[in-house]
């Protein structure tokens, strides 16, 4: 199990799939674990070529202690147990297929999309002091396009401060999902972000402006260009995309974005 464990680490850094599951910043983690799994599995090969003769009364003994006396034979159910539970991801690791997360897993971990109280839109001087230069480089670019290196940054910016950005050009892929948000339905264009790993994973995206009427199937991959503009739901202000062109693009290998 220990080799297994580190073969099965080792396959999926060959194959550059285990970036579906962390972020590539924490990459030497996995690394380390692959060498301490092969470590304690060489460690462990001479008890496989130990007789029950050479073990004694040792013969019974389980991850939890021995046994000895008992005059039970065979592994005991505690250990059958917890060599089941160990078993399991390895399982699931070479046998399942592999499933990246997609509006159903963003629905149910909801999605932001306005990251800012507006509840004094008047107040345009308080939106400015908080600008920084990032911003401001930002509002100096032709158009606004969202990479993969820059998503995060981006998406937190025109968020916290749309109005700053209505009639910027933009670009961005993203997939698609409908999103209620204060009882009102949103096409929205997300992206999932991978702080650590998968289980820490949370969507975030703009809403396409019409987004009924571009006729899109929900967790379809597309490149959308178009311009900002604004949306007042109660208290927030939402960041929306008036879309002048979109295209279906595939599903790229590497679907999630690192902050």
């Amino acid at each position: 199990m220990l080799l297994l464990f580190a073969v099965f680490i080792f396959i999926l850094h060959e194959s550059g799939e285990i970036t579906r599951f962390i972020n590539p910043d924490y990459l030497y983690f996995s690394q380390i674990a692959s060498v301490i799994f092969l470590f304690l599995f060489f460690v462990q090969v001479p008890r496989m070529f130990t007789t029950s003769q050479d073990e004694h009364d040792h013969s019974e003994c389980g991850p939890w202690g021995c046994n000895h006396g008992s005059g039970e034979g065979g592994l005991s159910l505690r250990t059958i147990f917890a060599y089941g539970l160990i078993t399991i991801p390895l399982l699931s690791g070479f046998l399942l297929p592999y499933k990246d997360f997609g509006a159903e897993e963003a629905l149910k971990r909801g999605v932001s999309y306005s990251t800012h109280d507006h509840g004094h839109l008047e107040d345009h001087k308080l939106i400015e002091t908080k600008m920084d230069h990032r911003v401001q480089e930002m509002l100096n670019q032709p158009v606004l396009y969202f990479d993969n290196h820059n998503f995060a940054r981006y998406i937190s910016i025109v968020t916290t401060y749309p109005e700053n950005f209505v009639g910027q050009p933009i670009e961005l892929e993203g997939f698609i999902l409908e999103d209620e948000f204060h009882s009102k339905n949103h096409t929205v264009i997300t992206r999932f972000l991978v702080t650590h790993c998968v289980a820490d994973a949370h969507a975030t995206g703009l809403v396409i402006a019409s987004g009924d009427s571009l006729g899109i199937q929900e967790n379809t991959w597309i490149r959308v260009k178009g311009e900002l503009n604004v949306r007042k739901d109660d208290r927030n202000l939402i960041a929306i995309i008036n879309v002048s062109n979109w295209e279906e693009i595939q599903p790229p290998i590497d679907p999630y974005v690192y902050p």
